[in-house]
């Protein structure tokens, strides 16, 4: 199933050369609201990072406009499963080696940071990693209980976590959309380099109070080849002449099976 991202062309130059796609920050992106979501004083929204997409086949004229701007914008098509995968066995960590193996969307040495680490993201088929936006009248509602200290004693207790709920909610208003989209968590700092450590709650409990920061602002996941060649581009509607060379130039160059397409609405709407 291919899903769908408006964009500008620079963004769509750095995709195909890169093979990446960006991650943003929940709290740099433009709906405010979501982005200022918190609980118990906690932003948990510098730890969330997301891509977004629609899987509506249909050209939406306000994404058009948001994302692809006034003119020189395409929407890009890509498989859904569009990452590539890393298999990791008996990972070396600084107090031993880690048993087990899996399969993981994030590389192994992304993993093994001593500031931060992002949950091993290992399928598609549940809605932890991928998910449909459900757009709701009060996103705070949702968040506020998410960070939750239990058996307080002094300054040490037990915490518990709901991160699912940040990236999950909109706002009604946001449902023009029709909005899915990929999040990763990441943790202020890295339990499987502090799994021995006796003390690793507390510094759960203190990196998330002190709201420590994490040393990125976003996050770039390699894509799979054959996704990349099989990439479909449509153009804006107010497309050039100059902007069809740039991106049949960039096809040429970089993805040489893309399918690039004129949009539906070209003679029908001026996006200026």
């Amino acid at each position: 199933m291919r899903i769908y991202q408006y964009t500008n062309i620079e963004a769509l130059a750095y995709i195909l050369k890169n093979r990446t796609i960006r991650f943003n920050r929940l709290d740099r992106v433009d709906d405010v609201e979501e982005g200022n979501a918190e609980s118990k004083g906690v932003q948990f929204c510098k730890y969330v990072f997301v891509s977004c997409w629609t899987e509506s086949e249909e050209e939406n004229i306000p994404l058009w406009k948001m994302y692809g701007g006034d003119e020189g914008g395409v929407r890009i098509g890509l498989e859904k499963k569009m990452f590539k995968e890393y298999p990791i066995s008996n990972m070396e960590l600084g107090w031993g080696k880690a048993q087990g193996y899996i399969v993981s969307k994030i590389p192994p040495q992304d993993l093994n940071k001593p500031n931060y680490f992002f949950l091993p993201i290992m399928d598609y088929d549940n809605d932890l990693f991928y998910r449909h936006i459900r757009y709701v009248e009060d996103v705070y509602s949702y968040t506020k209980d998410a960070f939750k200290i239990t058996n307080v004693k002094g300054d040490r207790g037990n915490v518990q976590i709901d991160y699912k709920p940040f990236g999950y909610y909109k706002h009604k208003r946001w449902e023009f959309q029709n909005e899915s989209r990929f999040v990763l968590y990441a943790f202020p700092y890295n339990p499987l380099i502090e799994g021995a450590n006796p003390e690793i709650s507390t510094i759960a409990t203190h990196s998330y109070l002190q709201n420590k920061p994490l040393p990125f602002d976003d996050y770039y996941m390699h894509l799979k080849d054959e996704v990349i060649h099989d990439i479909e581009i449509t153009l804006s509607p107010s497309a050039t002449d100059a902007q069809r060379i740039i991106v049949e130039c960039l096809a040429e160059k970089y993805a040489t099976k893309a399918h690039i397409k004129e949009s539906s609405l070209g003679k029908l709407i001026r996006l200026k």
